[in-house]
């Protein structure tokens, strides 16, 4: 079986998902502190339609991957170790935007994120203790930012249940709260790390497609 090489886009669509669940997270978490809850639940609900777009991009790729094993056997377990993965992130992503569109409590997919993230750690883990790329580091360190994303997901989405969109819909709230939160300043610092981890996510996608990426354009299969 030929080879198909479509790590560029598999690079491209991690990227766009970064950069939109970044701007979505900062949008509906700006029109909530502003006290703006249907600003924020619609700025929720678009930013939940892009993903689940990408999600369904991204799983396209991965069932294809996972039915085919394109990458041929020489290379080792590389479709276990990518194709994986990215099932596991569309699942999540497209179980986001579900839940979302249909009012429904978000935390279920943040629960799933948070597992898959760890699954996720432990595939970089243990794909650069045995080198498993020609940029061992850099996979590993991809796949870590990735994992803290899906981790953090969890407080991201009962923020989202119990004070974004709660207040308008209290059927989404995990247990009954009052519209903004107890201790603010917790929520801050867990938004804040869940924000910093997408970034960190998106920034080692691009230095992933600068370092391998490109490698694959100059010898395509």
């Amino acid at each position: 079986m030929t080879f198909i090489d479509d790590l560029t886009l598999v690079l491209d669509l991690l990227i766009l998902v970064t950069v939109a669940v970044f701007y979505t997270g900062f949008c509906v978490w700006f029109e909530a502190r502003r006290r703006d809850t249907e600003r924020a639940v619609s700025h929720l609900q678009g930013g939940a339609a892009i993903l689940g777009l990408l999600g369904l991009g991204v799983g396209i790729i991965a069932v294809w991957g996972e039915t085919t094993w394109p990458i041929p056997p020489s290379f080792g377990g590389y479709d276990l170790f990518f194709f994986d993965a990215l099932f596991l992130l569309a699942l999540v992503l497209i179980a986001f935007a579900v839940l979302v569109w249909r009012g429904l409590p978000t935390h279920f997919a943040g629960i799933v994120a948070l597992v898959a993230g760890s699954g996720i750690i432990y595939y970089g883990a243990r794909g650069y203790l045995v080198g498993l790329t020609l940029e061992p580091l850099e996979t590993f360190l991809m796949y870590l930012a990735f994992g803290a994303v899906g981790i953090l997901a969890l407080p991201a989405t009962l923020y989202l249940d119990w004070f974004v969109v709660g207040p308008v819909n209290p059927k989404a709230s995990p247990l009954p709260s009052g519209p903004t939160p107890d201790y603010p300043w917790v929520w801050r610092l867990l938004l804040g790390l869940f924000l910093l981890a997408v970034v960190l996510a998106g920034v080692a996608a691009v230095i992933y497609g600068f370092t391998s990426a490109w490698a694959h354009l100059a010898s395509p299969p």
